[in-house]
């Protein structure tokens, strides 16, 4: 495991960072009492080497991270202020890391119109939502429908080849789509299974993860559900909250985070399309990956 690579800026010259499972940590309070935050690049195809990058110093708890073209952007968060009801406020601040040029180290860039903590992120054709990363600037995105409530949606998933985001909206199980070249949504189903974090699009299926390894597809174009079955039992009892993703090479893992034995670990599964037009799938090994973290880290967030 690598330690800070401050001087490491040829480490993706020949990785391509949407094949890595990335993460953002968070360390246990040094002797100042402080929180820190961290980036860790996780590399299943060399050794499960880690990558780590600190974060500024003054980086916000509570952010969520995106990986849009050769940066890293770490968004929103909330900072301690005792005079709230609730002890702290949400703030609008935008971090960027340039994965070319790591020398260069964090910078503070501009910030969001609106306070925001542990904020929904998608990057999508150069834009990070609406963030336009050469001009520089934030704007609104369209108003979504009165029946999606904000509040309880999954996390969305880029369909790009339809130039879209998937949203789900737990409180009616309604899936939307938001079409971000004409700003507009549309109701895709009135219907359709929860995800939570779990859900990835591999050659125009949907797949969303439900607990206990109940895996769900759904054929995009068509817009049907797909039978899937399992060519063997899983080799593994995936906790709740393990998230699927989907790695640069188009290959599905299954991960999630084992606070007992502090590391992440993971499944990898073929899935195809059967004689009968479900979907067949099988793991491809008999056990989990695991890539252990160190003592110092108290949380872990996947993006």
């Amino acid at each position: 495991m690598s330690g800070d690579t401050s001087d490491s800026s040829s480490y993706f010259d020949g990785r391509e960072p949407d094949e890595l499972i990335r993460a953002l940590v968070q360390k246990r309070p040094g002797t100042d009492g402080k929180r820190t935050l961290g980036l860790h690049f996780i590399d299943l195809e060399s050794n499960n080497k880690v990558f780590i990058k600190a974060m500024p110093p003054d980086a916000p708890s509570s952010s969520t991270a995106v990986f849009c073209g050769n940066h890293v952007y770490v968004i929103g968060g909330i900072r301690k202020n005792d005079a709230t009801p609730f002890g702290y406020d949400d703030v609008n601040d935008v971090f960027q890391l340039d994965l070319k040029d790591l020398e260069r180290g964090w910078r503070k860039t501009t910030s969001m119109l609106f306070p925001r903590s542990f904020p929904h992120v998608l990057a999508a054709e150069g834009k990070i939502y609406v963030y336009d990363i050469s001009g520089d600037i934030w704007e609104p995105v369209s108003p979504p429908p009165e029946a999606i409530d904000i509040r309880v949606v999954c996390v969305p998933v880029l369909d790009s080849s339809r130039s879209r985001i998937l949203v789900h909206c737990d409180a009616g199980d309604t899936l939307y789509a938001y079409y971000y070249d004409r700003k507009s949504w549309v109701c895709l189903e009135q219907k359709f299974c929860y995800w939570f974090d779990s859900a990835a699009i591999v050659d125009d299926v949907l797949y969303t993860f439900i607990y206990k390894c109940s895996l769900e597809a759904y054929n995009l174009p068509d817009k049907k559900h797909l039978p899937v079955k399992w060519s063997s039992e899983f080799p593994v009892a995936p906790p709740l909250g393990s998230a699927l993703y989907r790695l640069g090479n188009g290959k599905p893992i299954l991960g999630w985070v084992n606070h007992l034995h502090r590391g992440f670990e993971c499944i990898r599964f073929n899935i195809w399309c059967n004689e009968q037009g479900g979907i067949h799938a099988a793991a491809e090994h008999q056990s989990a990956i695991t890539v252990p973290y160190p003592e110092d880290i108290s949380s872990i967030w996947f993006f």
